[in-house]
């Protein structure tokens, strides 16, 4: 499998040089985007066994807060992050706590972090003095990077790519080493089996909140770069259907691994542009998708892969 992932990141580092078309690069960008955002919500679902619907509202709440602080306040881009992921960490603290105290499970889990995330979009959507509400907010700046040779603007589809990349490569590399830490076996322990794990003397409401505040933080990293691509935020990013798209892309790729949800992100963002379909039936699609890899393959892409390679 380490093999696989390295040669299929060396084909991504080369592909701009043999593919000069903006529209399949457009496609790898939010490929690799929608790809860190199913990889960190995969360590709260598949590694923690939380189902959280709270993650598009950490990503849509950081793109803002990223964006008012540029366009509004003048901030540099990368400054702007920190306070960014700074406060989705806390208000992540916030409703991990409360669920956690509450014990709150599976269903119940997710309808309180659905209705966490669904209260975030109503302020973007009605604070219209800060968030310009249902128009959003138009981006015009471009993140810049210093050099010794200069400023170098992240401008067109070759740099928007091999940034996006790297940050897929950073989303993935913080999961799996928080997966092999201490922190990763604790939360191993918590997801078969939360009152074993408690018996054998792991804080499970500290590793639930730990593992929960960590995956909301990445997403909010995603979204910090994704406004200022899409060229917009608008309240549509905190939405529900972003949630959904994030299982979606999870389930179909695999659960039990890290690679899993980057494939399965990457083959449900290239789909609709293969076969051009419009969002609503894109929508109905992703709808029979989930319910296709439930009744057939539960464990995902790559779950069937490996268990057909073992079998071999």
């Amino acid at each position: 499998m380490k093999h696989a992932i390295l040669v299929g990141l060396l084909l991504a580092l080369a592909v701009p040089a043999f593919i000069h078309s903006d529209s399949v690069l457009a496609i790898a960008i939010y490929g690799f985007m929608a790809a860190s955002l199913a990889v960190s919500f995969n360590l709260i679902f598949g590694f923690t066994g939380q189902l959280s619907m709270f993650h598009a509202a950490s990503f849509g709440v950081s793109a803002y807060v990223v964006t008012i602080l540029v366009t509004t306040f003048g901030w540099n881009f990368w400054l702007a992050i920190v306070p960014a992921l700074a406060i989705v960490v806390i208000l992540s603290l916030i409703v991990g706590t409360i669920c956690f105290r509450f014990k709150l499970k599976e269903f119940y889990f997710a309808v309180v972090t659905l209705a966490f995330s669904e209260v975030l979009r109503l302020i973007t959507l009605n604070w219209n003095s800060i968030t310009n509400g249902s128009l959003g907010i138009t981006i015009v700046d471009t993140p810049k990077i210093w050099t010794p040779s200069g400023t170098f603007a992240i401008a067109g589809g070759v740099a928007w790519y091999y940034l996006t990349l790297a940050l897929l490569v950073v989303v993935y590399g913080v999961c799996s080493r928080v997966l092999k830490s201490w922190i990763g076996r604790c939360l191993a322990a918590i997801r078969l089996n939360d009152q074993l794990g408690e018996t054998l003397g792991i804080d499970v409401f500290k590793y639930k909140l730990l593992g929960f505040a960590i995956g909301s933080g990445l997403a909010g990293l995603v979204g910090a770069f994704y406004g200022f691509y899409a060229g917009f935020v608008e309240p549509h990013f905190l939405s529900i259907s972003l949630g959904l798209d994030i299982i979606a892309m999870v389930l179909l790729g695999g659960v039990n691994s890290l690679i899993g949800p980057v494939v399965g992100a990457l083959v449900l963002t290239a789909l609709p542009h293969v076969i051009e379909l419009s969002a609503e039936l894109r929508i109905a699609l992703y709808g029979s998708i989930l319910i296709f890899v439930i009744l057939v393959m539960p464990k995902g892409i790559v779950g069937l892969l490996t268990s057909r390679k073992h079998a071999a």
